[in-house]
């Protein structure tokens, strides 16, 4: 538009020698497009320049006219000279990058120029120059470049690869990204959409993450060059990249870590294999040698040693049985991270009743009450609560003194049951209660009871049930084992 405009002025009567009092709207009309604008004679001295053009220069505009563009702008005017040649010459120079000082205060500024040849009459009278200033343009460019370059450093040290694409079609890459993929260099993927690099089942996946421009990460698996299958886990986030958005995704090779998973459960489904395998072997002997010592004990007309002895069978199997549970379970909380319910509706009185009652015939000499209140219905696994049950109450009796009683005692409340085992003469040391529920503790338990499982076990049905169990002392002396539950456990 600039060109066209010095055209018509200098194609009108007395362009160089324009009337006075025309030349301030001529001034303001070349001023709109925010140029700077002077018009050279012959000889390339100014005869008249613009206000902005001014500006730049640091001087008036009067002070240009007259004066050498070498004594103007004497670091331009080097840079100038090849371009005004050529519009002496009658050629029109278009949007030419000059570097270089107008005005010394404002420092090295960027600049596009541009030159027509001025004629008057049909002959050549001077040039028309206009120039504008884009040095803040400039810097902003150079400060996006840096920031990309700082991005980019950033990306090759966070992830194994990065790239660019602008809807689908890759724009760059690092070579770390090519590699991944099997191409010799970043220039291979330029320019190919990315449903070139992905497994055709995850195709309408990353698909969609394009559509909606999400950010979270997500894993897809890619062909290489080769047509190998590689798993990578993908994060993008929209960048501006050479004054446009684009999309940049880092991408990390998690091969490693999906053989490692594989792996893992390989083996966990070999150890459930295993732990199934041995609890079946070890179990079935052990319910025959228990459904035989209570034909044993049914029958009539044994002597009271006999009796004694099938008594003593029964308790053995009786303890082989839970060391064994208590081994297993051990191993699932360990291997699983927890122990695995069966949910059910349930009363927990019932359960109660018949572990106590099953103590009772163990322990034919010891004192064992049970008391029951309020609501105890609610969604559990009821083998798993008599195990707890049955655990603390074998862990009271025997801790405790042979002559104390122990009371189990279980309250329904508003959103849960307490269950509670105690006994006012057992006695825990202080000392020894933030390590009471470890496995192992056989200095606790050094018993025919088991492993010293017992306590560990029964915290770890709590926990699954969403509840919690400790140990506590009793206002009337002794100490007491109360686990909380809530009607329904976690996820019901």
């Amino acid at each position: 538009m600039s060109q066209s405009l010095l055209h018509r002025y200098s194609e009108g009567p007395s362009t160089l020698a324009a009337p006075e009092e025309a030349r301030p709207f001529l001034g303001a009309l070349l001023s709109a497009a925010g140029c700077g604008v002077a018009l050279l004679d012959r000889e390339l001295r100014p005869v008249w320049v613009n206000a902005t053009l001014a500006a730049l220069s640091g001087l008036e505009p009067r002070a240009h006219v007259g004066r050498p563009l070498a004594e103007l702008w004497p670091q331009v005017a080097q840079a100038l000279s090849p371009l005004l040649a050529r519009a002496l010459s009658g050629e029109d120079v278009t949007d030419t990058p000059v570097r270089g000082v107008l005005a010394p205060a404002a420092g090295e500024r960027h600049l596009r120029v541009g030159l027509s040849p001025a004629l008057q009459g049909g002959a050549l009278a001077g040039v028309a120059l206009w120039v504008r200033d884009e040095t803040e343009r400039f810097l902003e460019e150079q400060r996006l470049r840096a920031r990309e370059s700082h991005m980019r450093s950033l990306a090759d040290v966070a992830c194994d690869g990065h790239f660019l694409h602008d809807n689908g079609i890759v724009m760059d890459a690092n070579r770390a990204m090519s590699q991944l993929l099997g191409y010799a260099s970043p220039s291979e993927m330029i320019g190919r959409h990315l449903a070139d690099y992905v497994a055709p089942e995850f195709r309408s996946q990353v698909g969609l993450v394009l559509s909606r421009g999400l950010e979270a990460p997500y894993e897809v698996v890619v062909l290489r060059r080769d047509g190998q299958r590689l798993p990578l886990e993908v994060l993008g986030r929209y960048v501006t990249w050479e004054g446009r958005q684009v999309r940049l995704v880092a991408v990390w090779d998690i091969s490693s870590r999906k053989a490692a998973e594989e792996l893992s459960a390989n083996t966990e489904q070999f150890r459930h294999q295993m732990l199934g395998a041995v609890d079946a072997e070890l179990r079935a002997p052990l319910q025959s040698l228990r459904e035989g010592t209570r034909s044993l004990q049914r029958l009539d007309g044994l002597e009271e040693p006999q009796r004694t002895l099938v008594s003593q069978v029964a308790r053995s199997a009786r303890r082989m049985e839970r060391m064994l549970q208590e081994l297993m379970d051990f191993t699932r909380t360990r291997l699983a991270g927890g122990l695995a319910l069966r949910p059910e509706p349930a009363v927990l009185d019932a359960v109660v009743t018949r572990v106590v009652e099953e103590r009772r015939r163990e322990h034919p000499g010891r004192t064992l009450h049970l008391e029951t209140e309020g609501d105890l219905r609610g969604h559990w696994d009821t083998h798993r609560l008599a195990q707890l049950a049955d655990n603390l109450l074998g862990s009271v009796l025997h801790q405790g003194a042979e002559d104390s009683p122990v009371t189990l005692r279980a309250v329904g409340a508003v959103g849960g049951v307490t269950l509670c085992v105690q006994s006012p003469r057992l006695t825990v040391a202080a000392e020894e209660r933030s390590s009471l529920f470890e496995p192992f503790r056989r200095e606790r338990s050094a018993t025919p009871e088991g492993l010293g499982l017992g306590l560990y076990i029964a915290r770890q049905i709590a926990v699954a049930h969403g509840g919690k169990l400790a140990v506590e002392s009793c206002s009337g002396g002794g100490m007491s084992f109360t686990a909380w539950l809530p009607r329904e456990g976690p996820g019901h």
